[in-house]
């Protein structure tokens, strides 16, 4: 909601001016990522997200990339076991001493991570989730732009889909496929809405601009 507010001010201010000049009229890009780290093991959980806002000479067009991994069983798995055995998982030290208070830190949150994870409720949860590892792809695409074909022409990665035998369906509503093998599984699911498909008081504040919306998210796990 708080996203389509800010596409709804800025429609506003296109409205006011479409001279090009204005500060609505940039590109604008942004991109954010995180960890929770293990020393000498990588990461347990990462995410990263990319948003690119570009101006359309008759709209917007808004794309969102976002991808987390949670890597249990080549991660967790390793580090419920040296919590299991009292190793310290410690953090390398640095030889700057510019560099020792960030050393210092990295190593008390190195050493609380390790407390939790030898937690009876950290182990019942590494005994059940600690064999696979987890990816999910998350890729949308949303316009105020007129498309002769809707929320289908935003699908992301059509060509790369019907290579793989899967075809989006034009219209509104959820698609999903799925593939299991003795190491894990993959999923898809696709999703299209069109301005019609949103609620009157949310579609009314888009005036008389167009909306569509297409998104694609992939699930898979891993056994490690």
């Amino acid at each position: 909601m708080g996203m389509l507010k800010r596409w709804r001010d800025r429609l506003e201010r296109r409205n006011a001016s479409l001279t090009g000049d204005d500060d609505a009229a940039q590109t604008e890009r942004y991109r954010f990522s995180a960890a929770i780290p293990v020393a000498g093991l990588g990461s347990i959980c990462r995410i990263d997200l990319q948003l690119l806002r570009e101006p359309q000479r008759d709209g917007e067009r808004l794309h969102l990339r976002a991808h987390l991994q949670t890597n249990f069983g080549s991660v967790l798995r390793p580090a419920l076991a040296q919590a299991a055995s009292a190793e310290v998982l410690d953090a390398p030290r640095s030889a700057s001493r510019s560099l020792a208070p960030a050393d210092r830190a990295a190593r008390l949150a190195t050493r609380g991570l390790q407390r939790v994870l030898a937690t009876p409720l950290a182990q019942r949860i590494g005994d059940s989730l600690a064999t696979h590892d987890f990816n999910t792809w998350v890729e949308v695409q949303a316009s105020t732009e007129p498309l002769n074909d809707g929320a289908h022409s935003l699908v992301p990665q059509q060509d790369k889909l019907a290579a793989m035998g899967i075809v989006a369906a034009r219209g509104s509503g959820p698609q999903n496929w799925i593939t299991r093998s003795a190491q894990g599984f993959a999923q898809l699911s696709l999703l299209q809405l069109d301005k019609s498909d949103l609620p009157p008081d949310l579609s009314r504040r888009f005036g008389d601009q167009p909306f569509q919306l297409a998104a694609a998210i992939v699930n898979t796990a891993e056994r490690k």
